[in-house]
C-alpha cells in the first residue's frame, strides 16, 4: 500500500510537469523566465491558472462523488445523480434564452445557482418526510434529473446551437481560461470542501451502517444528511455553473482509490480521492488541448473516454 501511494504521488508530479506544456502552441523552456516572450505569457498567464483550476475542480468532483457514495450507501452515485447539474444548466440556458445573458456571465451563473437552490429545497423537504430514505432520495433526484433534462432539450430546441459551441458546450464540460484570481478562488473552494467533508468523514462512516445504527452511535441521520446535501449541492452548483458537467470523475475516482489503496477510513479515502481526482482531470484537460491542435475537445468527453475503460477495469478486477 505504501508503494502504491508513492506511485500515486510520483504520477501526480509527472502530471504537474507535463500538462502545462500541452497545447497547440509549443513552449520554449529557455524563454519561460523572460516575461516579454510569448512562451512565458502563455505559460504563466494561461496554462498555469488553467492547471490550478483543473486541480481544484477534479479534487472537488472526486470528493463529492465519494461523499454521495457513502451518504446514500450506493457505489454508483456520482456528483450529478441528484439533478443539480441539470438545474444549473437549465438556469444558465434560461438566462441566455430569455434575458440575453450568455453562459458564463454573472447573471447566467446566478440564475443557475438559484435553480439549484430551488431543487435543493425540494430535495430537503422530501428527505425530511417519512418517505425520505436514502434510496428514495436518490430515485427522486434521478427523476428530477430526467424532467429537467427534458426541459433543457426543449429550451435548446428553441435556439440555434452548434455542437461544441454556444450553451451546448456546457453539457460536455467546458473549462474556461481563468485568470489567476479565478484560479485562486477555485483553490480556496477546493480546500474548504476538503476540510468540511473531511470533518464529516466520521459521520459518513457511521451513516454507511444504516440510520438505526447511526442513531445508537449519536449521529442524527436526517439532519446530517440534509446538511451535507445542502453543502455539496451548493458546491456542485458552483462547479457546474463555471465548467458544465464533467462526467465520470466523481464516479470512477473513489472506486479506483478503494480498489488500489484499500483506505482504512473515510477521511483517508477523501484525501486520496481529492489527489487522484485533481491529477485525473488535469491530465484529461491537457490531452483535450493536445490531441488535435489547435482544436480543443470539451474536457468531459476526455474524462468519459478515459474514465469509462478505467471503471470497467475496476469492475473486472473485483469479480
Amino acid at each position: 500500500m505504501n508503494r502504491q501511494r508513492i506511485l500515486l504521488g510520483f504520477a501526480c508530479l509527472v502530471v504537474l510537469g507535463i500538462v502545462p506544456g500541452l497545447g497547440a502552441e509549443k513552449l520554449v523552456f529557455s524563454e519561460l523566465w523572460d516575461p516579454s516572450t510569448v512562451s512565458a505569457r502563455i505559460f504563466w498567464d494561461l496554462r498555469l491558472p488553467r492547471l490550478v483550476l483543473t486541480l481544484s475542480l477534479g479534487g472537488i468532483l472526486a470528493l463529492v462523488g465519494g461523499t454521495y457514495q457513502s451518504l446514500f450507501r450506493n457505489p454508483l452515485c456520482e456528483p450529478y445523480v441528484l439533478g443539480i447539474s441539470s438545474a444549473v444548466l437549465l438556469g444558465v440556458i434560461s438566462s441566455e434564452l430569455f434575458l440575453q445573458h450568455p453562459a458564463g456571465t454573472p447573471v447566467s451563473i446566478s440564475m443557475g445557482m438559484l435553480a439549484a437552490l430551488g431543487l435543493v429545497a425540494v430535495l430537503i423537504v422530501f428527505s425530511a418526510s417519512p418517505l425520505g430514505s436514502p434510496e428514495r432520495v436518490v430515485l427522486f433526484g434521478m427523476s428530477a434529473n430526467f424532467v429537467l433534462s427534458s426541459l433543457l432539450f426543449l429550451a435548446l430546441s428553441m435556439q440555434s446551437q452548434n455542437v461544441g459551441g454556444g450553451t451546448l458546450k456546457w453539457f460536455f464540460g467546458f473549462l474556461p481560461w481563468p485568470s489567476w484570481q479565478e484560479g485562486l478562488w477555485a483553490v480556496g473552494g477546493g480546500l474548504v470542501t476538503l476540510v468540511i467533508l473531511g470533518s464529516a468523514s466520521q459521520a459518513l462512516e457511521v451513516l454507511r451502517l444504516g440510520d438505526a445504527v447511526a442513531r445508537t452511535l449519536g449521529v442524527a441521520p436526517v439532519a446530517t444528511r440534509n446538511l451535507l446535501l445542502v453543502f455539496t449541492s451548493l458546491v456542485m452548483a458552483g462547479v457546474v455553473a463555471f465548467s458544465g458537467t464533467i462526467g465520470f470523475v466523481g464516479l470512477v475516482i473513489p472506486q479506483v482509490c478503494r480498489f488500489l489503496f484499500r483506505p482504512n477510513s473515510m477521511k483517508e479515502l477523501m484525501l486520496l480521492s481529492f489527489v487522484m481526482g485533481a491529477a485525473f482531470l488535469s491530465l484529461a484537460d491537457g490531452l483535450s488541448r493536445a490531441l488535435v491542435p489547435p482544436y480543443e475537445f470539451p474536457v468531459g468527453v476526455l474524462t468519459t473516454l478515459l474514465g469509462g475503460p478505467l471503471f470497467l477495469w475496476v469492475l473486472w478486477k473485483k469479480k
